[in-house]
C-alpha cells in the first residue's frame, strides 16, 4: 500500500485533483476536497505541494511534458509535415476527457493565478508546446511540404481549431468523433473550398 510519503501517492493526488479542476474550476476546489478524493489527510497533500496553486501548475506542467513527448515520438515516427501533425492530433484526442480538457483549462484558469505562477506556467507552455509545434511548421515551410506561411500564425490556427474540443463541457457531452480530426486536418492542410476544374 503506498504511503504518503511514495511517489505513487503523489501520483494519486494529481489524478484526483486534475478531475477535480476539470469538473469544477480552479477557485471552485479546495485542498480538503482533493484530500478527500485522493483519500488521505490534508497533511499529506502538503507534504507534495505548499499550496493549491503549487499542484495546479504541478498538473499544467506534466501535460506539457506529456505533449511534449508526444512531439517528439511524432517526429521520430513519421517523416512528413502531415504525418507528423496528423499523429500529434490524434493522440492528443485518443486521451481521457479529464486530460484533455487540461490545455483549455489552463487558459480558462490564468487569470486566477499570482503574476510570477502565470508568468512561469507561459514560459513552460512555449518551450514545451508552442515552439516545438511551430517548428514542425517551419519545417514543413521549408521542405514545401507546405505553403509559405507565418508559422506563428499557422501554429496558432491549428491550435485554434483544436481547443474547441477540448473544452470540459465538450467532454462531459460526448466523445470527438472519430471523423472531427480527420476534418480539422483536412480544413488545415488542403482548405474548406470546393475546387473547380481550373484549380486543379
Amino acid at each position: 500500500m503506498a504511503t504518503t510519503e511514495s511517489p505513487a501517492a503523489r501520483e494519486r493526488i494529481l489524478e484526483e485533483a486534475t478531475a477535480l479542476f476539470v469538473a469544477s474550476g480552479y477557485r471552485g476546489i479546495s485542498m480538503r476536497e482533493i484530500a478527500a478524493a485522493a483519500g488521505m489527510s490534508k497533511a499529506g497533500i502538503y507534504y507534495h505541494f505548499v499550496d493549491k496553486e503549487q499542484l495546479f501548475l504541478a498538473i499544467l506542467t506534466h501535460n506539457l511534458e506529456r505533449l511534449e513527448a508526444l512531439i517528439e515520438e511524432a517526429r521520430q515516427v513519421a517523416t512528413t509535415t502531415r504525418a507528423r501533425l496528423e499523429r500529434i492530433m490524434r493522440a492528443i484526442f485518443v486521451q481521457g476527457p479529464s486530460q484533455r480538457a487540461i490545455i483549455h483549462l489552463a487558459s480558462q484558469e490564468m487569470p486566477h493565478l499570482s503574476e510570477a505562477a502565470r508568468a512561469r506556467f507561459g514560459r513552460l507552455y512555449q518551450a514545451k508546446f508552442i515552439e516545438p509545434m511551430r517548428e514542425l511548421i517551419q519545417e514543413g515551410i521549408a521542405k514545401g511540404e507546405l505553403r509559405p506561411m507565418d508559422a506563428e500564425a499557422g501554429t496558432w490556427i491549428l491550435l485554434g481549431m483544436l481547443y474547441p474540443f477540448l473544452a470540459p463541457t465538450y467532454s462531459r457531452e460526448r466523445e470527438p468523433a472519430a471523423g472531427a480530426i480527420d476534418l480539422l486536418l483536412t480544413i488545415f492542410f488542403e482548405g474548406a473550398a470546393m475546387k473547380n476544374e481550373r484549380d486543379r
